[in-house]
């Protein structure tokens, strides 16, 4: 029988948090990662099975951090760990790369549930058609009714900050 696996909920470089499975073993995990070398603070949360590791990058990878909870939790290492997002292609911010990395697992995860059949490319613009389409409906129209300004900003965000394609 495999072993339940811990989930890494986000990894930037100095901050990671994982949820731990059910079964794991939790009893002083908090203590005994906050002893490992590299690690600044440690927070469990029992509520959610989450671990919160805040570390010095330059002295302890992610990765290394996710094997040692794991360890000690008696569960599976994730597969792979991804440090900080990556800036936009055009040399944008490091919260637009945080931003798109955290809309690409949420159309994941649409596109699961949906069997591939729509994606947030589709949902997110029919969502504002529809939107524009009801203020459209109510009567006079407003000079810049939220409906237009979410277009601008959806379409902005699309072209600047996602790579050709997506």
């Amino acid at each position: 029988m495999d072993r339940p696996q811990l989930a890494v909920v986000h990894s930037i470089p100095g901050r990671l948090r994982v949820r731990l499975p059910p079964h794991a073993r939790t009893e002083a995990i908090q203590e005994s990662v906050a002893r490992l070398p590299g690690v600044t603070q440690c927070r469990w949360t029992p509520r959610t099975r989450s671990l919160l590791a805040l570390y010095r990058p330059d002295e302890v990878g992610a990765s290394v951090l996710v094997d040692s909870i794991a360890a000690q939790a008696d569960v599976e290492s994730a597969p792979a760990v991804t440090s900080a997002p990556e800036p936009s292609r055009n040399g944008g911010s490091p919260v637009a790369g945080a931003v798109v990395e955290a809309v690409a697992g949420v159309n994941q995860r649409v596109r699961r549930a949906t069997r591939g059949r729509i994606t947030l490319g589709i949902l997110i613009p029919l969502a504002l058609t529809l939107w524009a389409i009801r203020d459209a409906t109510r009567g006079p129209m407003r000079p810049l009714p939220w409906s237009t300004a979410l277009w601008y900003a959806h379409g902005l965000f699309r072209d600047y900050n996602l790579p050709s394609g997506d």
